[in-house]
């Protein structure tokens, strides 16, 4: 089970929306220059969502409180943050909106993905190819 949602995170396409403009970001390649840009002051960024937490389907209802959840909590901590979608290859699975969060440290994008229950997230740093990192609950 976790190698196949593994290879599924691995073959998502994470859409970061710039300005009206979709910048696309994938697992292991260099990031796009305007989301390099963003990352200019900050040095790092992650690709998160709150949706389907633990890899299993909710609705899409649950799913977009839990997402709405999440961006009242960057609001409230002042985050700089861009909206985003990760689709996977796999069309019978939903897209899942998520967030591109500017500037936060290792720490806290291991404890805020874990807030929300996501087994891994988009590790961004600038000049640099995407990374995906995996969270403390991959292995409960």
């Amino acid at each position: 089970m976790k190698k196949a949602l593994e290879k599924a995170y691995l073959e998502t396409t994470y859409s970061v929306f710039v300005d009206n403009e979709r910048h696309d970001i994938k697992v292991g390649k260099t990031i796009p220059m305007v989301v390099n840009q963003l990352l200019e002051h900050e040095k790092s960024g992650v690709v998160l969502t709150a949706f389907n937490p633990r890899s299993k389907s909710k609705s899409i209802e649950e799913n977009h409180l839990r997402n709405n959840d999440l961006s009242l909590h960057l609001k409230k901590n002042n985050y700089e943050f861009y909206k985003a979608v990760g689709q996977g290859n796999e069309t019978l699975w939903p897209a899942e909106e998520s967030f591109l969060i500017i500037g936060l440290s290792p720490t806290e994008a291991e404890n805020l993905a874990k807030e929300f229950e996501q087994y891994a997230y988009i590790w961004l740093e600038q000049n640099n190819i995407a990374n995906i990192k995996f969270t403390s609950i991959w292995n409960d």
